[in-house]
This record gives structure tokens, C-alpha cells and sequence, in this order.
């Protein structure tokens, strides 16, 4: 059975004061220690980072949804459980919503008003049946609550969609309200919490690579056995970071030799993952940099091919999504 998941609405500040950080770290916590995953905007930053951060130090899976182009402005959570790059937002709060079982919005500017009211025009509208509510920290969401009632006032809005909205102060007891909502909503609309459900999930292969373009053109390497094409790259060693993982993997299989000051995260895709046993997946995270040397085969490569998009098909399913990005980007021919 499929996890449970909670969608949480935030942004990439963490507004005046540390008491909103704060509530984010407890939301975090709580929605882990209740088996219940996360599915947040995909950044590392202010109260994205603060719930984040909380949920994976209590255990949970966190899965964030960046569009391509605000993976360097918000700054993307690299080491969160499945970090999904989109195209647009329109892609991101589509994902986010699907991915979920229900919404909290936790105080937030534009950006988090605006995924909450989507949603709340989509339960309006009876396409959904998910629980949204608001975490009201010291009375962060008030006025809004009052304008809302304004709303009804002046017949603007139904009394049963402003009854959409739970809101309260307390993490802890704003899921169980969440909780409640599961449990009384006719069998099978939505879904409830079971043993099941907070399994932990097989986790994905952990996979990084050198995104290297030329001429519009990427460079991809077929290790000896193999029928597809990988980016260049390869699993991390005990302790390594990401970038010292990188220049090593890249070194032994191209004899190039990336300057670990210019490698830049370029994005995290998740794929089933070829040549294993079905339902296993990878995380292949990539980056970009600038090396001394021109690519030659080494190690267990037995082919080095620069590829256009046109030639996505001879790639593993993975980097495909990465070359469907770059020419997305104008990157690749």
C-alpha cells in the first residue's frame, strides 16, 4: 500500500522572528513520527529547508518538486528522499497535488497563498476530497480567516467551502484533525494511515553524474555488457560528498579532470532503473563542470558517443528525462 503523504505549502523565507522556523520543524517532526510523508516545494531554504530537514532528521520521506528553473533560486534540497525537477509551475503544484493526500499551509507569502488557494478552488469545485488546513501560527492566519468569513457575508463564497479549511495552532493537533477528516470521509476517497502504508519504501540506487554538453551535443558512455548509454558517473564511495564523488567517477571512466570548484548541481531526476530487478529506482543527481582533458574511454567504458535529442532512445530511461531538460533549455540539438 502506498505511503500516505501531506502536501505542505511554504516558502524559501523564514519571515520575522524564529517562531514560524520553529512550527516548520515541529510540523516536520510530527508528520514523521505519524508515518506520514512529506511532499513540500523541493528547497533547501527558510521554511522550506525548516520542515524538510525536520521530517528527515525524524525518519521520513520527503519528496520536493522544483521547477528546473528555481533549482539554483531556492536553492533544491539535494539529500531529501525524491527530489522531482518539472518544467513549470503550473507542472510543480500539479505533481505536488497528486502526489498528496491532503494540504497544510504553513505561513508564507504570494507563493504559498497562491498553492493553497488552488487547491482550495479544486475542492470547491468537488475534484477532490482532501483535507486543507492551515497551521495558524500566533494567529498568522487570522485576518485571512476573517476575510474568508467576509466573503461568505457579502455571498460571495458557500458556507460548506470556507468549512473546507481547518485551521489550528498546534502541529500535533492539526493532523489529528487531518486524521479525523481520513477517518469520517466515505470508504475509499480518501486514504487513511495503516501498518502498511508507513513500510519504508526500498530506497532508490544512489547515482551521480557529469552532465557534459558540446557543441549541442551530450557526451554519454556505454560500459562493456551494456545495450544503453549512462551519463558518465557512478555510485559515491563510503563518506565522499557529492562533488568529491563526482570528480572521482568521472575521472576513472573519461580521464577528465573536473575542477571541483566549478561542479554545479544541474538537476535530480528519479527513473526505474535499468538492468536491475523490476521496482528497483534511481536517484541520479547530476552536475556540471569544467575539467582538464578530452574525454577518452577508461575503466569499464567500452564507448564514449556525443548524443543529440533525436538519439535519446539509445540512453537509459533516466537520462532520458535529463536530455528532454536540456533541449527543454536550448541546450541540446
Amino acid at each position: 500500500m502506498t505511503r500516505v503523504r501531506i502536501c505542505v505549502f511554504c516558502g524559501s523565507s523564514t519571515g520575522r522572528g524564529e517562531r514560524y522556523a520553529a512550527a516548520a520543524r515541529e510540523l516536520g517532526t510530527s508528520l514523521a513520527r505519524r508515518g506520514i510523508g512529506l511532499v513540500y516545494g523541493g528547497g533547501r531554504a527558510g521554511i522550506m529547508g525548516a520542515v524538510a530537514d525536520a521530517a528527515l532528521g525524524a525518519g521520513g520521506e520527503v519528496t520536493g518538486v522544483i521547477p528546473g528553473q528555481l533549482v539554483e533560486r531556492e536553492l533544491a534540497h539535494q539529500g531529501i528522499t525524491d527530489l522531482r525537477v518539472v518544467a513549470d509551475m503550473h507542472e510543480r503544484k500539479a505533481l505536488m497535488a497528486e502526489l498528496a493526500d491532503g494540504f497544510i499551509a504553513l505561513p508564507g507569502g504570494i507563493g504559498t497563498l497562491e498553492e493553497l488557494f488552488e487547491v482550495w478552488t479544486w475542492g470547491h469545485l468537488g475534484l477532490h476530497r482532501k483535507p486543507l488546513a492551515l497551521l495558524d501560527v500566533e494567529g498568522f492566519y487570522q485576518p485571512l480567516r476573517a476575510f474568508v468569513s467576509h466573503m461568505v457575508g457579502e455571498g460571495f463564497l458557500p458556507t460548506g467551502s470556507r468549512d473546507m479549511l481547518l485551521f489550528d495552532s498546534d502541529p500535533a493537533s492539526l493532523l489529528e484533525r487531518i486524521g479525523h477528516y481520513w477517518s469520517s470521509a466515505p470508504r475509499g476517497e480518501v486514504p487513511g494511515p495503516s501498518v502498511e502504508s508507513t513500510a519504508p519504501a526500498r530506497p532508490p540506487l544512489d547515482v551521480l553524474a557529469w552532465v557534459h554538453v558540446r557543441h549541442g551535443r551530450m557526451l554519454a558512455a556505454r560500459t562493456e555488457g551494456s545495450d544503453l548509454f549512462y551519463l558518465p558517473g557512478g555510485k559515491r564511495e563510503p563518506g565522499e560528498s557529492d562533488v568529491t564523488a563526482v570528480v572521482r567517477e568521472v575521472k576513472e571512466e573519461t580521464s577528465v579532470r573536473l575542477r571541483p570548484e566549478s561542479v554545479a548541481p544541474f538537476t535530480v531526476v528519479h527513473e526505474d532503473a535499468h538492468g536491475y530487478p523490476e521496482g528497483t529506482r534511481v536517484r541520479l543527481a547530476c552536475f556540471t563542470g569544467e575539467g582538464d582533458g578530452d574525454p577518452t574511454e577508461q575503466g569499464e567504458i567500452a564507448e564514449l558517443a556525443w548524443l543529440s535529442h533525436a538519439e535519446r532512445a539509445l540512453c537509459a530511461p533516466g537520462v532520458r528525462l535529463v536530455m528532454d531538460q536540456l533541449s527543454a533549455q536550448g541546450m541540446l540539438g
